[in-house]
C-alpha cells in the first residue's frame, strides 16, 4: 500500500523534471518574440500607412479624371449652346417652310442639350458624394479658426507680386466660344454668355461655395467661370440680361452678401467698383452702388455649401428676401490679397449639422496659358484648392478688342435701386480714361461729355445734328453766333417779304449803283431758295421724328414680346423646378424610409444575433457544468473504488 501510493508521486516528479526544459524553451522563444514584436509592428504600421496613402492618391486620381470628364462635357454643352443661339438668330431672320423645319430641328437640339445637362448634373452629384470619402484629408480647424473662418483671413502663404503674364486678349479669345462680345459706350467691350437665354440662369448660380483661408471662393461648374467669377464684374441691363465687364484684379469672388436665420443671398458687385482697385467693401455696398434686389440669388441655408444648380429660389421672391435679410459683406485687403468675407463658417456648419469643406488656397500666379482653358479651373489636391490667378494688369488692355464683335448696345440701362451718385460715375469714367491713356489712346472724356449733348441733339431739328456731324469728333464747342433754326429762318424770310424795303439813295457813282442793284437782285433770288430749304428741312425733321417714333414703338413691342416670352419661360421653369423639387422630396423621403427600414432590420438582426450568442453561451456554460459534474462523479466513483 505505501509503495502503490508513492508511484504517482514519483511519476509526478519525473514529469515535472522533463517539463522544465521544455517550459524554459517556450519561455525564451516567447521572450524573443516579444523583443521582435515592436519592430514588426512598426514595419506593419508603416506598410499600412503607405498602403492607405497609395489608396488615397488612387482615389484622388480617379476623382480628378472624372472631374476632367465632367468639365469637358460642360465645355461641349456651352459650345453647343452658343451654336444654338447663333442658329436661332439666323432663323429669326428667315421665313417659310425651311425656317419651320429648321425651328423644329433647333427645338430637338435644345431638348437633347437639356438631357445632357441633366445627365451631367447627376454625374456631378455622384462625384461630390465620392469626394465625401476624402474628407479625412481636409484641414482640421481649431476652435478659434472655426470662429474666424468665412469672415477673416486665416494664415496663408503670401504670393510674390509678378509682372503681367497676359492681358485682356486672354478673355477675348477664350470667352468667345461660350458667348458674344458687344461694344458699349459706358463700359467698353462687354461679354454675354449664350446661357443668358435661360431665364433661370444668373451669375454665381451653377457651382458651389467653398470656405478657404481667404474667405468664400466660388467653384464654378461652367467652363468660363475661371475668368468671369474671379476677374471683372457683372451687371444686369434692362431688356438685355446679364453682361460681364472685364477687370484685371483677381479675388476668390466679387459679391455682396445678405443673410437671415434661414436664407443666404449674394449679388455680383457692379462694374463701377472696378474704379476702386484695392478697396474694402462693407455692409453699405448695396446702398452706395444701388444694387437692385433683382440682382441677388437666394438659397435656403441647408443647401449652402453644396451644388446650387436647381436649388436657387425664384427671382420673383427676391424683394421679400431682400427686405428680410441683413447685409454682411466684408471684403477687405490683407497683405495685398483680397479677402472675401461673408457668412460665418461655424454658424453655417452648426446650422446644417455638419462641417463644411475648408481648403487652403494655393494660388498659381504663373499658370501655363495654353489653348486648353479647362486647365485654369480650380482643382482639389488633398486639403488644398489650387486656383489659377495670372496677373493680367497689362498697359495694353485699353487698346485691345475682341476679334469678333456681335454688335453695339446703344442703351445700357442698368437695373438699380435708385440713381448712382455723380461721384461714383465720375470715378469710373476717370478710371476708363486712365486705362486708355496707359494704352496710348485718346481719352474717352469727349464721348462721355457728349452724352448730354447727344440727348439734346436727338430732340433738335436735323440742321443742328448736321452741324454737329460736320464738326470734328473731339469735344463740340458751343457756337458764338449759332445759325437760326428752320422755323425761325422761315419766319424771318416771311417777315422780310412783308416789311417794306427802305428806299435807297442812288449813289452818284454808276459802278457803285450797279453793285447795289446786283446785291438786291441776289437777295431777291436767295429769299425763295431759303424758304424752300426751310420747308425741306421741316419735312425732313418731321420724317425723322416719325421714323424715331416708329422705331420706338417697334422697340417697345419687341420688349413686350421679350418680357412675355421671358415670363412664359419663367413660369415653365418654375413648374419644372417645383416638379423636380417635389420629385426630389419624394425620393429623399423614400430614401429616408428605406434607410429607416434597413436600420430597423439591422437592429432586429443584431438583437437576434445577440440572443443567439447568449443562448450559445448559456448552452456552453451548461455543458461545462454537466462535464464538471460528470468529472466529479467519476472522481468520486474512482475514490470509492480505491477505498474499497
Amino acid at each position: 500500500m505505501p509503495l502503490s501510493r508513492s508511484r504517482p508521486n514519483l511519476l509526478r516528479i519525473m514529469n515535472t523534471s522533463a517539463f522544465l526544459p521544455f517550459a524554459a524553451i517556450l519561455f525564451l522563444t516567447a521572450a524573443g518574440c516579444e523583443r521582435r514584436s515592436p519592430e514588426v509592428a512598426e514595419k506593419l504600421a508603416e506598410l499600412e500607412r503607405e498602403n492607405a496613402a497609395a489608396a488615397g492618391r488612387q482615389r484622388e486620381l480617379e476623382h480628378e479624371l472624372e472631374d476632367q470628364k465632367v468639365a469637358a462635357e460642360r465645355d461641349a454643352i456651352e459650345r453647343e449652346r452658343l451654336r444654338l443661339a447663333e442658329d436661332r438668330a439666323v432663323l429669326e431672320r428667315e421665313q417659310g417652310e425651311a425656317a419651320a423645319a429648321e425651328s423644329e430641328e433647333i427645338r430637338r437640339r435644345e431638348g437633347a442639350l437639356a438631357k445632357r445637362e441633366s445627365s451631367i448634373e447627376r454625374t456631378q452629384a455622384e462625384l461630390l458624394e465620392k469626394q465625401e470619402d476624402l474628407r479625412d484629408q481636409q484641414v482640421q480647424l481649431s476652435e478659434r479658426d472655426r470662429t474666424l473662418a468665412g469672415r477673416e483671413a486665416l494664415a496663408f502663404e503670401v504670393q510674390e507680386q509678378t509682372e503681367p503674364v497676359a492681358d485682356y486678349g486672354m478673355f477675348y479669345d477664350s470667352l468667345g466660344s461660350y458667348g458674344s462680345w458687344f461694344d458699349t459706350e459706358d463700359y467698353g467691350y462687354v461679354w454675354q454668355p449664350a446661357v443668358v437665354r435661360d431665364a433661370d440662369w444668373r451669375p454665381y448660380s451653377r457651382g458651389r461655395w467653398a470656405c478657404s483661408d481667404r474667405g468664400w471662393l466660388w467653384i464654378s461648374d461652367e467652363p468660363f467661370g475661371w475668368a468671369t467669377y474671379h476677374y471683372g464684374r457683372w451687371t444686369l441691363l434692362r431688356g438685355r440680361g446679364w453682361i460681364w465687364v472685364p477687370g484685371s484684379e483677381w479675388a476668390p469672388s466679387w459679391v455682396s452678401w445678405r443673410e437671415n436665420a434661414d436664407h443666404i443671398g449674394w449679388a455680383p458687385l457692379p462694374p463701377e467698383t472696378l474704379a476702386y482697385r484695392g478697396h474694402a467693401w462693407d455692409s453699405t455696398v448695396d446702398v452706395q452702388f444701388r444694387i437692385s434686389p433683382a440682382c441677388f440669388t437666394f438659397v435656403e441655408i441647408g443647401y449652402f455649401g453644396g451644388p446650387l444648380a436647381g436649388r436657387c429660389l425664384p427671382v420673383s421672391r427676391n424683394g421679400f428676401f431682400f427686405e428680410g435679410t441683413t447685409n454682411i459683406t466684408y471684403i477687405h485687403i490683407e497683405r495685398n490679397q483680397v479677402i472675401c468675407g461673408g457668412p460665418g463658417y461655424q454658424k453655417i456648419s452648426d446650422r446644417i449639422r455638419k462641417p463644411l469643406p475648408f481648403y487652403r488656397l494655393e494660388v498659381d500666379s504663373r499658370p501655363r496659358l495654353s489653348r486648353d482653358r479647362l486647365g485654369l479651373r480650380p482643382h482639389i489636391k488633398g486639403d488644398r484648392l489650387v486656383v489659377s490667378a495670372p496677373n493680367i494688369d497689362s498697359a495694353r488692355n485699353g487698346s485691345l478688342k475682341p476679334k469678333r464683335v456681335s454688335g453695339r448696345i446703344e442703351e445700357t440701362t442698368v437695373e438699380r435701386q435708385g440713381t448712382l451718385s455723380r461721384e461714383i460715375s465720375d470715378s469710373y469714367r476717370r478710371s476708363r480714361e486712365e486705362s486708355r491713356e496707359r494704352a496710348g489712346l485718346p481719352p474717352v472724356a469727349a464721348r462721355t461729355e457728349e452724352k448730354p449733348r447727344q440727348q439734346k441733339v436727338n430732340d433738335a431739328p436735323v440742321v443742328e445734328r448736321r452741324q454737329d456731324r460736320e464738326q470734328p469728333r473731339s469735344e463740340i464747342q458751343p457756337q458764338r453766333n449759332p445759325e437760326p433754326l428752320p422755323q425761325d429762318r422761315k419766319r424771318q424770310v416771311e417777315r422780310t417779304r412783308e416789311e417794306p424795303q427802305p428806299q435807297r439813295v442812288a449813289p452818284t457813282n454808276p459802278v457803285r449803283r450797279e453793285q447795289l442793284d446786283t446785291e438786291v437782285n441776289h437777295q431777291r433770288q436767295e429769299q425763295p431758295r431759303q424758304a424752300e430749304e426751310a420747308l425741306s428741312l421741316q419735312q425732313q425733321e418731321e420724317q425723322a421724328r416719325q421714323q424715331r417714333q416708329q422705331e420706338k414703338q417697334e422697340r417697345e413691342a419687341e420688349q413686350a414680346r421679350d418680357q412675355e416670352r421671358t415670363q412664359r419661360r419663367e413660369q415653365e421653369q418654375d413648374r419644372e423646378r417645383q416638379q423636380r423639387h417635389e420629385e426630389q422630396s419624394q425620393q429623399e423621403e423614400r430614401q429616408r424610409e428605406n434607410h429607416r427600414q434597413r436600420q430597423q432590420q439591422e437592429d432586429t438582426d443584431r438583437q437576434q444575433e445577440q440572443a443567439r450568442q447568449r443562448q450559445q453561451e448559456e448552452n456552453k456554460q451548461q455543458q461545462r457544468q454537466d462535464e464538471s459534474r460528470q468529472n466529479k462523479e467519476k472522481e468520486q466513483d474512482e475514490m470509492s473504488k480505491k477505498n474499497r
